[in-house]
């Protein structure tokens, strides 16, 4: 829930807009290429709204053939597009992850399968596949936010997955998974590499080579609510989008994905165990 080769750290680290705009050698070439990126990025999106339309209204095999088409669309737009900057190639090359979790979740056949082993398997593969790209990237766990920073924000973050928790909880009264560590341990690895994929690989890269936090925060916050749009539940989907702009607003701020990890954790587990279980 991603060619780019460097040996030096800097080249990943995220720099001020205007460090970027030196880059090019013509500055309008650096509001063209801005805007070509949101371009795609925005098409990208209708994509996905229209492959999650897909699996309501037409069904799940249909959904994973447009799914495919739109990675290999992604892998089109880094490997043919020329002159590139490699922050934008860098971007798409980490989108395609979005279809493969897409992929993953759909072709594993919960029928047969209890929904908590379902959340394992899914997990699983969508995490190597993310660790694989970060060790093709050569990221450093610092590049994705996996390090701790502004511990006072991170604090309020994880308090806020409570209430966040509780609000989810309300709108869609879930029935609940036994109280059980492995189930604990799941929904924590399900929010784990979501964090990962969202905030720390994709708002980060969009960042970078946009240079503005906000418009990160808006394409990641609604590229993470398109996936819940199968729920047709407006009040789900605000919240979804919210706690994203949230999430997305600390990581932009303290440049780790630590806090929102554990409190996205926190909203699984008070949603699907403790409130369900205890109310």
């Amino acid at each position: 829930m991603y060619s780019r080769k460097s040996d030096r750290r800097e080249d990943f680290v995220l720099q001020p807009p205007r460090i970027n705009r030196y880059r090019f050698k013509d500055p309008g070439q650096y509001i063209v290429m801005n805007l070509q990126l949101t371009h795609y990025l925005i098409i990208i999106l209708f994509l996905f709204v229209f492959s999650e339309m897909v699996i309501q209204y037409v069904g799940v095999g249909s959904a994973i053939i447009i799914f495919s088409l739109i990675l290999v669309f992604i892998i089109i737009l880094f490997t043919y597009i020329k002159n590139t900057h490699r922050d934008y190639t860098r971007v798409f090359q980490i989108m395609i992850l979005i279809p493969l979790y897409r992929i993953i979740t759909l072709s594993v056949p919960i029928e047969l399968i209890t929904y908590e082993q379902y959340l394992l398997i899914t997990t699983i593969f969508i995490l190597t596949g993310s660790l694989i790209l970060l060790t093709f990237l050569k990221l450093s766990l610092e590049n994705i936010g996996l390090v701790l920073k502004d511990i006072k924000l991170q604090i309020i973050c994880i308090a806020a997955g409570g209430v966040i928790g509780y609000l989810e909880w309300i709108f869609i009264q879930p029935s609940g998974f036994d109280l059980l560590i492995s189930t604990i341990l799941i929904l924590t690895l399900c929010a784990f590499t979501d964090e990962l994929i969202f905030r720390g690989l994709i708002q980060q890269s969009i960042e970078r080579a946009r240079g503005r936090p906000f418009t990160a925060i808006l394409l990641t916050s609604t590229l993470y609510t398109i996936f819940y749009i199968s729920y047709l539940d407006t009040l789900e989907l605000v919240l979804i989008f919210l706690t994203s702009l949230f999430f997305g607003y600390v990581v932009s701020r303290s440049k780790s994905i630590v806090g929102v990890s554990f409190s996205h954790a926190l909203v699984n587990i008070c949603c699907f165990v403790i409130f369900p279980n205890w109310l």
